[in-house]
């Protein structure tokens, strides 16, 4: 099996492409139109952006799968790192070139993007000596939160900062909605130890977090129509709380992020 075939496994695997394509293309939109208010048109810094989004979710998942190869080895052991697959220094090695193509190509558009950008991939490269240094940040989870997250509002600042519109308030609509999903994809009654928010706060304060997260996203527009859209976690929350489901639906969770973000497009756009 050569280098490619297997690098393509290794992605179709872990990274599903369709839905992460899909996440950094809605989230670049979203964000521009927001911010633009109305008569949105995308641009080619538009598809550099979203290029550039997706190159850092792959980067992220590279990062992981090597930080969480020996929790993999036992409770995961079809991962492709654990079944060899790949190897950590294939990972690295596909890490570096993300890395290289992804400053490169933001430097000739925006100089001050590519800053941003070595900021995260520095911040991402550092979780995982850090965590084996201080076992806390990994055991102790909204401390793993809190030390994790910026890594996404990272990848936020790299957006405002290349689309030029570096405003605290489309950040945080963006923070929020991703909060939201993070937390109502690791809520559930049986929580395993890696649903960090359901461990920390139990199953309902996380649930009610993941629902706070989603009501902060929607005030931050700026626009009433949004609320609308709360119908989902709404749902999504009163099934969990009677019991009707064992975890929160990470559908539900997932419609959220692709309902907000389209309806931000097409309110650019109009």
């Amino acid at each position: 099996m050569t280098v490619l075939t297997r690098s393509a496994g290794f992605v179709g695997a872990v990274f599903a492409p369709q839905v992460h394509v899909t996440y950094a293309v809605l989230w670049t939109a979203a964000y521009e139109a927001l911010v633009a208010g109305h008569d949105w048109r995308p641009t080619g810094g538009t598809a550099l952006r979203a290029a550039t989004v997706l190159a850092m979710l792959l980067y992220l998942r590279l990062i992981d799968e090597r930080k969480d190869e020996s929790y993999d080895r036992v409770h995961h052991p079809d991962r492709p790192l654990v079944t060899g697959l790949v190897t950590a220094a294939e990972l690295s090695r596909a890490g570096r070139i993300v890395m290289a193509v992804v400053l490169v190509a933001n430097a000739f558009y925006s100089p001050w993007s590519a800053v941003v950008a070595a900021a995260f991939f520095g911040y991402a490269a550092m979780l995982t000596p850090l965590e084996r240094r201080f076992p806390r940040l990994r055991d102790d989870p909204l401390v793993n939160i809190a030390v994790v997250y910026p890594v996404q509002l990272l990848i936020g600042v790299f957006l405002a900062v290349s689309a030029g519109s570096p405003a605290v308030r489309p950040l945080l609509v963006f923070a929020f909605a991703f909060l939201h999903f993070e937390f109502a994809r690791k809520t559930a009654w049986a929580a395993t130890p890696r649903m960090y928010s359901a461990t920390a706060l139990g199953p309902v304060g996380s649930a009610l977090a993941a629902l706070g997260f989603a009501v902060a996203a929607c005030g931050f527009t700026g626009r009433w129509w949004p609320y609308a859209i709360l119908v989902l976690p709404i749902a999504a929350l009163a099934a969990f709380l009677s019991r009707r489901v064992p975890a929160w639906p990470k559908p539900a969770a997932m419609l959220f992020l692709i309902v907000l973000y389209s309806a931000l497009i097409v309110d650019g756009v109009a």
